[in-house]
């Protein structure tokens, strides 16, 4: 599928881009986020990622998304007592914004924190940054969360997150659209685009990254939580056996026929051409509109099969093991090193192999600031933390 098909406007104007790893790591219930349910497959490995991004032109900065936060307890209480009740497992090592001084960057020279959403594992700590920093947010979220908790007793956030900040919602029409999304031209110039992509939460959106004049890096968000919703497709099918240049999971085999992954796919007949696993649609979604959440990854699918952009959704395991990460290189030649071949059919480390999984989870239980393991691994709470 060729970038005209998306309508992505020409410009030879770029950013500098590079993806953090949070350090939030998250274990759920596979079934909070996709279905239909597989055998062996007990739990779904999140890390977290959020992307500092360099206007080439004019130098200007932003984040896009904070990830969780060290001291989680101190969320609103709802939330914070939600988390130490329900969540399976969780640990967070470092605040993004303690991250950014070993790359070189100051949070003061940051224009703008951009928020994919409002979970609390995008949005880190925001009362901890400069007020000078502004705040980018989705259509809805203003009216949903501000002025902040205790005056809106729902607010996910505190007061404090926003007095003395501007936050700017973004709104879309249908006067630019990339793909199937609605866009809007963040610096005007065309290298970055904010996208509307509804269906996770309020306000939802992504970011559409230009790398190089032709290359793009599509900064996900919560689209979908596990690549397999949105692959194998019959742009790109499962090859008979993993390519050479796919990085697996150094527990699984090589050469690796594909057939020892299918027996975990939901539609055995179309396994090569269709995508392992869909969004969950029932009670305990962290999908607020599911049926809307799985239009949107469909469109996703069209910018997956276009060989100049590299899709990256915010917790896929796969990045691990293939990017490099702030602060010791950029994203912007991702495509001469090959990253979009060696992390397609990564998610298939996260799957069942011929039968049995493989990988560990990334926490073993609830873990506190201190680093105190709080309660074991436990993936049997039916009930969601995101609200």
């Amino acid at each position: 599928m060729g970038q005209s098909l998306l309508n992505i406007p020409p410009s030879s104007h770029t950013c500098q881009l590079s993806i953090i790893n949070t350090t939030c790591d998250i274990v759920t219930p596979p079934l909070w986020l996709v279905e239909p349910k597989i055998e062996g497959y007990e739990w779904l490995n999140l890390p977290t990622y959020s992307f500092h991004i360099k206007h080439a032109s004019s130098g200007t900065e932003l984040l896009f998304d904070l990830g969780g936060r060290t001291d989680w307890e101190n969320f609103v209480p709802s939330l914070a007592n939600l988390m130490r009740e329900r969540m399976a497992g969780l640990r967070v090592k470092k605040d993004v914004i303690d991250m950014l001084p070993d790359g070189g960057v100051d949070i003061n020279d940051v224009q703008a924190v951009v928020f994919s959403h409002h979970h609390w594992d995008h949005v880190g700590a925001p009362g901890n940054l400069p007020k000078s920093v502004r705040l980018v947010v989705g259509p809805g979220f203003r009216d949903a969360f501000l002025p902040g908790y205790p005056t809106k007793p729902d607010s996910e956030f505190h007061e404090a997150d926003f007095e003395g900040r501007e936050v700017v919602e973004m709104s879309f029409t249908d006067d630019l659209k990339i793909g199937q999304f609605q866009a809007h031209d963040y610096f005007g110039d065309g290298s970055f685009y904010l996208l509307n992509v509804p269906g996770h939460a309020i306000g939802h959106i992504s970011g559409l990254v230009r790398t190089t004049p032709d290359t793009f890096v599509f900064l996900g968000g919560d689209v979908c939580h596990h690549a397999g919703v949105i692959r194998p497709t019959e742009s790109i099918p499962l090859p008979d056996q993993i390519p050479a240049e796919a990085v697996l999971d150094q527990r699984i085999p090589r050469p690796c026929p594909c057939t020892a992954f299918l027996s975990s796919h939901r539609d055995q007949a179309n396994g090569h051409t269709t995508p392992f696993l869909r969004i969950t649609g029932g009670p305990e979604s962290w999908y607020r509109e599911p049926d809307l959440a799985r239009q949107s990854a469909r469109a996703l699918e069209e910018f997956d099969a276009d060989p100049n952009v590299l899709v990256v959704i915010a917790h896929d395991p796969a990045s691990l093991d293939v990017f490099d990460f702030f602060p010791k290189g950029s994203m912007n030649d991702w495509q001469k090193k090959g990253w979009k071949q060696a992390s397609h059919w990564g998610f298939l480390s996260e799957l069942p192999y011929n039968g049995k999984t493989v990988r560990p989870p990334l926490a073993d239980g609830l873990y506190d600031k201190e680093g105190r393991k709080l309660r074991g691994l436990d993936i049997t709470e039916p009930l969601a933390v995101h609200t």
